[in-house]
């Protein structure tokens, strides 16, 4: 008895429901899906005495069949460090060439979960940025909020580390 493997995925309809072949599928040779879809199944014996032909692998370009070669990047971000590098460089003398959070290249929302992250000196100098450049209400208003939220992070620092 020989076995049939199915060479490609199709789906028939027999006495009202579907049957699906998926590929690989191995059959009896006997099934009677044979008689109407023969064409769609290979000899499982006579497939394993030809050789194996080599399929060249095909990349994701421009052009099909044009190749392409990947070069690793050069370099993989730490996920632990944070990804600003600002929220923990306030007063601690961070490094004068790293660009300082600018609050007017930010939406309001962005500026605030900063602010949400800084102590005391570093939400001053945003929040005098801020109002210096757009003074924008939704900031303007919670002013003297984040201030103390920052002095708190501030204090617990300090108690932490003594």
């Amino acid at each position: 008895m020989s076995v049939q493997r199915c060479r490609e995925a199709f789906t028939i309809w027999r006495g009202g429901a579907p049957i699906t072949y998926t590929a690989g599928q191995l059959v009896p040779d006997k099934d009677p899906i044979l008689e109407t879809h023969g064409h769609l199944f290979q000899d499982v014996a006579e497939a394993a005495r030809r050789p194996a032909q080599a399929v060249p692998a095909e990349a994701a370009t421009n052009e099909p069949g044009e190749r392409r070669s990947l070069t690793p990047p050069a370099s993989v971000p730490d996920p632990d460090q944070d990804p600003c590098g600002d929220a923990d460089d306030e007063g601690a003398g961070g490094d004068p060439e790293q660009t300082a959070f600018d609050p007017t290249s930010s939406v309001t929302r962005e500026v605030l979960a900063y602010l949400d992250t800084v102590g005391e000196a570093e939400a001053l100098r945003v929040l005098d940025a801020e109002a210096a450049g757009e003074d924008r209400a939704g900031i303007r208003k919670v002013r003297e909020q984040v201030l103390e939220a920052a002095r708190g992070r501030d204090q617990l620092a300090t108690a932490t580390t003594e």
